[in-house]
């Protein structure tokens, strides 16, 4: 006779054949879907703080360069050239005799940049080795310049052909108009060029004037598949429309009028081609927008901020500074 073998308590007496049935199956699937639903969001946004993080320092950096150009030459660096192709006349001596500069060009040699600032030679149409789009000086991508959470550029370069803008660099960061241009010029030049120092022109206060924001390098609202209105900020861009400032308030920034400007209300987190204004400033946080004041302190203003206290905080001498922090 056979004999069988106990059984241990709380052994499974199924066949070693056995696999899960449908249902645990499907219950596992679900699990798992859970799981992953709740972890992607989790993920993304961890993700979006190491990139807003990364935005901040590099913003940090222009500020502090800011201060440096200004403590060496008792001027800040004018808002741009009146093209690429003509030299500034109007703004400070230390400034004069560059071809097509922007604040972003005069900068580089307080980025860590300056074996391309001694290069260029004061001209962006410097052929640099190695560079891609025109080779030039202004097709340079400076990481500096660039946030990791702006998607409007490839690889530092504008995504628009118009104007052949897709042969220069971008950058993610813009200049102030009201701080580093001279809204009191008699000419739409010199108002362009700028004529401020940290010193004598912030009766405000440093901490109370915003002087550099976020910007998308490539900015578009058509939608339009080939682009045929998209606009930019070029970080060494020194023509019309595509200068690397906010505050101008046109979209040819050109700063027509003489005054300074009530500037207009930031974009966050627009899509890039379809809804992106380039007369205005844009982040590509969805918790608001990164500026820099002149103390060089970094601070995120939501999108909800009074239009009213934004335009405060970005007027130098208007007497009614506003604490936005």
């Amino acid at each position: 006779m056979t004999s069988r073998l106990p059984v241990r308590p709380g052994a499974s007496t199924r066949g070693t054949g056995d696999g899960f049935t449908l249902v645990e199956l499907l219950v596992v699937i679900a699990i798992i879907g859970t799981l992953v639903g709740l972890l992607v969001p989790a993920v993304q946004s961890v993700r979006e703080v190491a990139r807003r993080t990364s935005c901040a320092n590099s913003m940090r950096q222009v500020g502090l360069a800011v201060q440096l150009i200004d403590d060496a030459r008792r001027f800040l660096p004018p808002m741009s050239a009146p093209t690429k192709r003509e030299r500034i006349t109007k703004a400070s001596s230390s400034y004069n005799g560059a071809i097509g500069f922007t604040v972003f060009t005069w900068l580089l040699p307080y980025v860590e940049q300056e074996p391309l600032s001694k290069l260029a030679n004061r001209d962006v149409n410097t052929p640099v080795p190695g560079a891609p789009g025109a080779g030039t000086v202004y097709a340079v991508s400076i990481p500096t310049f660039l946030c990791p959470s702006d998607g409007s550029h490839a690889a530092g370069m504008a995504l628009t052909s118009v104007g052949g803008a897709d042969n220069w660099a971008v950058g993610s960061i813009a200049a102030n108009y009201n701080v580093f241009g001279n809204p009191l010029g008699s000419t739409a030049v010199e108002r362009s060029e700028g004529r401020s120092s940290l010193s004598k022109s912030f009766s405000d206060g440093r901490s109370k004037v915003v002087i550099l924001a976020e910007r998308y390098g490539t900015c578009g609202s058509s939608g339009e598949a080939d682009h045929s209105s998209t606009k930019g900020s070029l970080w060494s861009d020194a023509n019309e429309t595509w200068r690397p400032v906010f505050c101008v308030n046109e979209t040819d920034q050109i700063p027509d009028a003489p005054g300074f400007t009530r500037c207009e209300m930031f974009q966050v987190a627009p899509n890039w081609l379809s809804g992106c204004e380039s007369k205005r400033a844009q982040t590509p946080h969805p918790a608001g927008m990164q500026v820099v004041f002149a103390d060089t302190r970094v601070v995120t203003l939501a999108g909800s901020i009074d239009p009213e206290a934004w335009a405060r905080v970005c007027h130098p001498a208007d007497g009614l500074s506003t604490a936005v922090d």
